[in-house]
């Protein structure tokens, strides 16, 4: 890693941190220099403003989640285990990430124009990964069933009162929606 990748790392980790414990709004550039334990100027070096900051950190974190629903969808077992694995990965990492935290809405909520775009853009990203490999499966109308699987996991996430709960409630969704459709194509 070079230098200026460490430190851009330090402060995005700082970032992480502080916008989790303290909110968006609750945390100023001053904060994040002070926990990255650089000086402001170079902050602002790195990054123009607060916003920036968080739209890297968003960056850095729906690529990481990307790789993971990716890695759920190349996995082992049908079509059925390894939507189930991706749609898992993709909710506990955020799960984990934003869990305990007051501010989780504020941050995945995301109420302001910028935000909804970082994170709409990964969402239609996951969708249509999903969409191809359904396709590929041979499951009629990839595009709405993908549509559903996506809003439903979504529902789930949002209920689930631990990151426990997912993986045996995603699971059973994507049994129940596709499993019918792959034994309708096992049987023709």
């Amino acid at each position: 890693m070079r230098p200026n990748e460490g430190k851009r790392e330090a402060i995005l980790q700082a970032a992480q941190l502080l916008f989790f414990k303290h909110g968006i709004r609750g945390t100023s550039m001053e904060a994040i220099a002070r926990e990255a334990k650089i000086a402001k100027p170079t902050l602002y070096a790195y990054f123009t403003d607060k916003g920036a900051v968080f739209a890297a950190l968003a960056d850095a974190l729906c690529a990481q989640w990307r790789d993971e629903f990716a890695l759920g969808l190349r996995g082992e077992g049908d079509v059925v285990e390894r939507v189930g694995a991706a749609l898992c990965a993709k909710h506990k990492a955020v799960a984990r990430l934003i869990e305990g935290s007051p501010h989780a809405e504020e941050i995945y909520g995301a109420h302001d124009h910028a935000k909804t775009a970082m994170f709409a853009a990964f969402e239609t990203d996951l969708g249509q990964m999903l969409e191809t490999e359904l396709g590929r499966a041979g499951i009629a109308r990839p595009h709405m069933v993908t549509q559903i699987l996506l809003a439903a996991s979504f529902g789930i996430a949002r209920k689930a009162r631990s990151v426990a709960e997912l993986g045996p409630a995603i699971r059973l969704l994507t049994e129940r929606l596709l499993r019918p459709e792959l034994d309708g194509l096992n049987t023709n």
